[in-house]
């Protein structure tokens, strides 16, 4: 059974270190993906997405432009990030990992979603919703996410980990 993410109901958000303390915070609010869910055997269900790069806003013009260019994501060549699901499990009550590889600048690396499945959530519409939350840790380094070397400064202006986190709701089609 396919749904499909309902972007106005969900969010991908991310943090990370600047100077090593304050914690730089933006969001991404162009993205779409598709889960396969396989209500009797989960461990079955797949998923896949992708996001819009120069849909990434941080609350400040300049830094969303130098996140945007080509010393790091080059949204121009690399439009889209996206995400496959290689294998859904181990399963703990309701939570449970995804496992799969995701794209960013023509840099695949494989990455685990830890996920919290948030239940099926009231209909408006008269189709059946599902809400989920996931997190995951990213290394910029392994994906070659990096500004020029004068913003690196060996990582203390901008930190390697990336923390993100997705509330995604998802609709039966």
């Amino acid at each position: 059974m396919a749904w499909n993410v309902e972007p106005k109901l969900s969010t991908i958000e991310f943090v990370v270190k600047h100077l090593q303390v304050l914690s730089v915070r933006g969001r991404f609010h162009s993205f779409e993906g598709t889960l396969h869910m396989n209500e009797e055997n989960p461990p079955d269900s797949r998923v896949e997405g992708s996001i819009e790069i120069a849909s990434v806003k941080t609350g400040i013009g300049l830094r969303d432009a130098s996140v945007r260019g080509r010393g790091f994501f080059d949204a121009k060549r690399f439009p889209r990030m996206s995400f496959r699901s290689t294998r859904v499990g181990p399963f703990q009550g309701n939570r449970f990992d995804v496992h799969g590889e995701l794209t960013i600048r023509d840099v695949t690396r494989p990455v685990v979603f830890h996920v919290v499945d948030k239940g099926e959530q009231p209909a408006v519409d008269g189709r059946r919703h599902h809400a989920f939350d996931a997190t995951v840790s990213l290394s910029r380094e392994e994906f070659d996410l990096k500004f020029p070397p004068i913003q690196e400064l060996f990582g203390l202006l901008v930190g390697d980990r990336i923390e993100v986190s997705l509330d995604i709701h998802v609709v039966e089609e």
